[in-house]
């Protein structure tokens, strides 16, 4: 990309946006161009041509079946993601789609699932389901913040020897050991949904200046993202007054 333009790639909307997931990428659209980027957002769909640019890649989740569906398609992206993280294009993952991105997914019905390995983590199925509000403080690319968000799953995450969470859990049950999610350089997975970056404009910012800084760009709020802030702000102290308020999993 150029210094004043941003491409999203957005992996399987139909299939992999369970969580409310479109709204992402909306998030990120939104606020960068506010910030005054040129934004392309191009979705790729079972079947299309693999990817060759990406600035930001977002993927959704989705039930086991619909990973399963898409296990051929998603393990053509294998290579072109890893290259671009190593390049320091921040990939999202959420959910099921963090799952599908790690070493694999054990005990799922129908059997193991193999991941794409492109975070150093394994997903476990079975584990007691969680559905609730959920808190997590983070160093994602800067000083601490806290992030809110909601989460329903049934899973484990292990992380490898090497691996670093995205956070610590304050409230909720994230990877099952008081960790939530996984990093891989400007790249992370995460349980957190609601969506997430509605939700918590200062991780979209961080997202943006890591995504925009890799080509010498910059990236900086202005008045026009106050909106935004407040509906965000108002958001948040909702799901903090609720924290402790689980739902029944249908």
């Amino acid at each position: 990309m150029s210094s004043d333009s941003l491409t999203i790639v957005q992996l399987y909307p139909e299939q992999l946006g369970v969580s409310g997931d479109g709204g992402n990428v909306v998030t990120l659209a939104e606020r960068a161009r506010r910030a005054g980027l040129d934004v392309t957002v191009s979705a790729h769909r079972p079947g299309d041509a693999v990817p060759t640019t990406a600035d930001i890649v977002v993927i959704g989740s989705g039930p086991l079946s619909t990973l399963r569906a898409l296990h051929d398609d998603i393990l053509r992206l294998g290579a072109p993601l890893s290259d671009w993280a190593d390049e320091g294009v921040p990939v999202i993952a959420i959910g099921g789609g963090m799952e599908i991105l790690s070493r694999g997914i054990v005990g799922g019905e129908g059997g193991d699932l193999e991941g794409l390995g492109f975070f150093d983590a394994t997903a476990r199925r079975g584990a007691k389901r969680r559905a609730n509000y959920f808190q997590v403080e983070t160093g994602y690319q800067g000083g601490a913040l806290t992030l809110y968000g909601f989460e329903d799953h049934a899973s484990s995450l292990e992380l490898g020897a090497g691996s670093t969470p995205l956070g610590t859990v304050t409230h909720g049950g994230g990877n099952g050991d008081g960790r939530e999610g996984v990093v891989r350089g400007a790249s992370f997975g995460t349980q957190l949904k609601g969506p997430v970056l509605p939700l918590n404009p200062e991780l979209t910012d961080r997202l943006l200046r890591a995504a925009v800084a890799r080509t010498g760009g910059s990236y900086s709020t202005n008045e026009s993202h106050a909106k935004l802030d407040h509906f965000a702000a108002k958001s948040r102290e909702v799901v903090h007054a609720n924290l402790e308020r689980a739902f029944k999993a249908m």
